[in-house]
C-alpha cells in the first residue's frame, strides 16, 4: 500500500520583522466578521442555529461558522476585517471556520473551509507570529503570508493551486496536523485506499513534499493526497473569464 501524506500547508517565504514584547488587549479590539463587498446572483449564508438561512446582499455581515452557499451564474465577494478580499465562484460551498482580526496588535486568524468550488484570495501580508490566514479543503489545507492566488476544488476533491504573486513554501503535514504550520513529522500518515495512482502522481515521502511554488506556477493534488511537482502554467491559456474578473477587480481593491 502506497503512503501519502493527507494534506498540504502553503505559507509565503517573506520576511517579515516580528514587534517584541505583549500587548494586552480587550476583547472590543478584536474584530470578527467579513463584509459582503460584491454579490451577483443568489448566496445564502446558513448555519446551525439557522437552517434555513438567508439571502446575503452587500454590506452584510458573515460571522464564524456560518456556511455560504454560491447558486449557480453567482459571485460572492467578502473583505475580512484585516483587508484580505476572498471571491467565491458559482456553486461554491465555503465554510467561515475562524475569522478574528485585532485593531491594535494586528493579530488576525482567519480560516474558511471550502467544500467545492472555487476561491480566488488577495491576503494582506501578516505581520504577527501568531496571524494566520488558512484555507482548507478535504485534503488540503493552505495557508499563506501575503499572495494573490487561487484554489478550485472539484468534486472528487482533487484540487488546484495556482500562484500569481509571491513565493510559496508547500508542505504536506499529516491530517492531525490540518491547519496549523507545517512541522517535521518522524514518518507520512498511511491512508487506505487502491494501491495504483495513475500518472503524473507518484509513491512520496516527506523530502518531496517540500516544494517552493514561485507566482506564475501551479500544484495540483489528487483526491488522495498526492502532488503533482510545481510547473509553470500558460497565463493565456490560465485567462478564462473567472480570472480575468478577479485580476480586474484586484487592480481596484485597496487594503
Amino acid at each position: 500500500m502506497l503512503k501519502y501524506y493527507s494534506g498540504f500547508a502553503l505559507a509565503l517565504i517573506t520576511a517579515v520583522v516580528w514587534g517584541s514584547g505583549s500587548v494586552a488587549v480587550g476583547d472590543e479590539a478584536w474584530q470578527k466578521e467579513a463584509t459582503v463587498t460584491f454579490i451577483q446572483g443568489t448566496v445564502r449564508a446558513v448555519s446551525k442555529g439557522a437552517p434555513a438561512g438567508r439571502e446575503l446582499k452587500k454590506g452584510d455581515k458573515i460571522n464564524k461558522d456560518e456556511t455560504i452557499k454560491v447558486a449557480g451564474r453567482s459571485r460572492l465577494e467578502m473583505r475580512c476585517p484585516d483587508g484580505t478580499i476572498m471571491r467565491f465562484a458559482e456553486k461554491s460551498t465555503v465554510r467561515m471556520s475562524e475569522v478574528r482580526y485585532n485593531t491594535q496588535t494586528s493579530d488576525k486568524n482567519i480560516k474558511v473551509n471550502l467544500s467545492v468550488g472555487k476561491l480566488w484570495a488577495k491576503v494582506k501580508q501578516l505581520t504577527t507570529p501568531d496571524s494566520s490566514v488558512v484555507v482548507e479543503t478535504s485534503n488540503a489545507v493552505a495557508g499563506v503570508r501575503g499572495t494573490v492566488y487561487r484554489v478550485n476544488v472539484e468534486d472528487d476533491q482533487s484540487a488546484l493551486v495556482r500562484v500569481y504573486d509571491g513565493s510559496v513554501y508547500v508542505a504536506n503535514p499529516p491530517r492531525e496536523t490540518a491547519g496549523k504550520p507545517p512541522v517535521v513529522v518522524s514518518k507520512p500518515a498511511e491512508v487506505p485506499g487502491p494501491s495504483q495512482v495513475p500518472p503524473p502522481y507518484h509513491e512520496v515521502t516527506l523530502q518531496e513534499w517540500t516544494y517552493i511554488v514561485q507566482a506564475m506556477q501551479q500544484i495540483t493534488i489528487s483526491p488522495q493526497g498526492a502532488a503533482t511537482q510545481p510547473q509553470s502554467f500558460d497565463p493565456k491559456t490560465d485567462a478564462d473569464e473567472w480570472v480575468k474578473w478577479n485580476q480586474e477587480r484586484d487592480t481596484t481593491t485597496a487594503f
